[in-house]
């Protein structure tokens, strides 16, 4: 069940940010073309009037990249924060919440796709920039490969790195849809103000893990944990690596409880007070 609240989870975010999506490619597109192109082929001194409309032409697509990148951004972040609160907390929730799941795999199907739309268009956002540069620009992308294919030449178990890299990066980003999640849910508590209770409890949960992470810092020194890993990483390059697991693990580790304490408050907040208006 929990796979089919993610596929029409996925059909209703979509529909709105494929159109989004192509339309900053295609912005990019035309102010690369504006600048590349024309830019070289039309501008010259001597002709003043075209030199003229040259210019407007790339302040023109200049100004539409930067507007449709402008939405792009509003609209990943509304898409993220509205899916959720019209879905489970608003008049949507009604009827998702007599649906015969449990709050659980709504949270995740709403989490799942968030992620994967802020994924994506970060992925899009990259390539718009690239075609800035013209075809330049996507020459970085072969070179980037072929820069981290011969570090792996040296020593192939440094793939791990990266593994361990996309994960954390996922795992972050869920991470921070949850605790948006668990801002909405505790916002959700009162009758009045809910927007201004959910910014107050996103603040007041980075307090938190503000306060949390210094705790764990200060017994990590007074252990003589911190000291123990200094010594690791200055005795040669089998401890970097070793050293490189062990901190890859702890950011693992600490990003995994933040990710399942925010999904716990949700999840128990949507079960035991919930209070749709």
């Amino acid at each position: 069940m929990t796979g089919k609240l993610i596929k029409y989870e996925m059909r209703s975010s979509i529909k709105l940010m494929a159109v989004i999506w192509a339309a900053l490619i295609a912005a990019s597109l035309l102010f690369s073309l504006s600048i590349h192109v024309l830019g070289d082929m039309f501008f010259d001194d001597g002709e003043q009037k075209l030199n003229v409309l040259v210019g407007i032409v790339e302040l023109v697509t200049g100004l539409m990249y930067a507007a449709v990148f402008a939405v792009l951004v509003v609209t990943t972040l509304v898409i993220v924060v509205m899916r959720f609160y019209r879905g489970l907390l608003g008049d949507e929730g009604y009827l998702m919440h007599t649906l015969p799941v449990k709050p659980w795999q709504l949270i995740t199907s709403k989490g799942v796709v968030a992620a994967g739309v802020v994924l994506v268009s970060m992925i899009v956002a990259f390539l718009s920039i690239l075609a800035l540069a013209g075809a330049n620009g996507f020459k970085v992308v072969p070179e980037m490969f072929r820069s981290v294919g011969a570090f792996l030449d040296k020593d192939p178990w440094y793939i791990l790195f990266f593994v361990e890299g996309v994960i954390l990066i996922l795992l972050s980003l869920l991470k921070s849809i949850y605790q948006i999640y668990a801002s909405l849910a505790i916002g959700q508590l009162a009758n009045k103000h809910r927007v201004l209770l959910a910014l107050g409890a996103y603040i007041g949960l980075n307090l938190v893990i503000t306060i949390l992470s210094a705790i764990v810092m200060v017994a990590a020194e007074n252990l003589g944990i911190s000291q123990w890993l200094n010594t690791v990483i200055s005795g040669g390059a089998d401890n970097v690596f070793r050293a490189g697991q062990i901190g890859a693990g702890i950011l693992f580790l600490l990003t995994a409880v933040q990710l399942v304490g925010f999904h716990v408050i949700t999840e128990r907040i949507l079960s035991l007070k919930l209070n749709l208006q």
